[in-house]
């Protein structure tokens, strides 16, 4: 965000939290004794989609007909050989994992679930995909629909498809600075709070080797390449909260130092594919400078000097 907006740089932290999937109300109870009525069938879709970062999804089972007893499900997954041009092959244990193969469903339960974890490498461009479950068999039920075609879906775009790890080299202009590389992890601003830079900015945490330094980017994609087109933004919050210098501070983005007036141009980064190194980079003008002019705060009227500030930089990851 650019320095004339109202220092509220406000991006979410990733935690791991957990879900209350196994709820009683999800699953059956396992206890009691096979069903025995007649009439009672039990099917799967014929096809399912989940997104890739549905984390687990529930694949549904269809039970009809009136039940005295628990119905036990066994089912297996098979890799489709042949799938429709737009889609791939979805490999277990590569692109999704599979709780349990048994489904027990309980006494005058309606449904019963299949867990499924999709294996989500975030950021990783690829075409949606496909696999096979199959009801191999069915205690106290006869067999209804025996397979279905279940669809991972991709949720990765060129734009989240820059996020997550990438090493930023640089050399540092002052004799107290730290040189790079720094291992930073580029993230969006926050889609709802913030919706307003989502899809437009990123930022690459980590910089100095501080969690909450970042350098900020302007994101445009390029309609030919369908490659991301960046820049470092100048005059921008280059931290989530302020800093003590001795006085409250914070850091934003300039281009030299002496600060110019405005905070100077923002740097264009020029996109490259080294194949003999496996890496993909995105590497700014050989001249080019990036400073962290510290200015008081709440004031922001006036530069006390620089944090840091390097040349030389670049951006790298290894090839997907």
């Amino acid at each position: 965000m650019k320095l004339n907006k109202f220092f509220a740089v406000a991006l979410a932290v990733l935690t791991l939290t957990s879900c209350d999937h196994d709820t009683a109300e999800d699953y059956p109870k396992l206890l009691g004794s096979v069903n025995t009525t007649s009439g009672v069938t039990v099917s799967l879709p014929a096809t399912f989609s989940a997104n890739e970062n549905q984390i687990p999804f529930n694949l549904p089972i269809e039970v009809t007909g009136t039940t005295n007893g628990k119905v036990v499900v066994t089912v297996e997954t098979k890799q489709l050989v042949s799938v429709p041009e737009g889609l791939e092959p979805a490999v277990e244990g590569e692109h999704y994992n599979i709780t349990s193969y048994t489904v027990n469903i309980g006494p005058e339960e309606t449904t019963g679930y299949i867990e499924i974890s999709p294996v989500w490498i975030q950021g990783e461009l690829n075409d949606d995909r496909v696999f096979e479950v199959s009801i191999t068999s069915v205690q106290g039920a006869t067999v209804g629909n025996k397979s279905c075609e279940v669809t991972i879906v991709n949720v990765d775009d060129p734009y989240t498809a820059t996020l997550g790890k990438w090493t930023l080299e640089c050399t540092t202009m002052f004799t107290n600075g730290d040189n790079g590389p720094f291992t930073v992890t580029m993230s969006t601003p926050d889609p709802i709070k913030e919706a307003e830079y989502y899809g437009h900015e990123l930022y690459a945490f980590g910089l100095k080797g501080i969690s909450y330094i970042y350098l900020p980017l302007s994101y445009e994609l390029d309609e030919e390449t369908q490659k991301a087109k960046l820049s470092i933004m100048m005059g921008t919050f280059a931290t989530t909260s302020t800093i003590n210098f001795g006085f409250t501070g914070v850091v934003v983005t300039a281009d030299n130092y002496p600060v110019p007036s405005g905070f100077g141009n923002d740097i264009e980064l020029t996109y490259g594919v080294d194949e003999e190194a496996g890496i993909e980079y995105y590497e700014a003008p050989a001249d080019a400078k990036c400073v962290l002019a510290v200015m008081p705060y709440p004031a922001l009227n006036q530069v006390a000097g620089a944090w840091d500030g390097w040349t030389g930089i670049r951006l790298t990851r290894k090839l997907k």
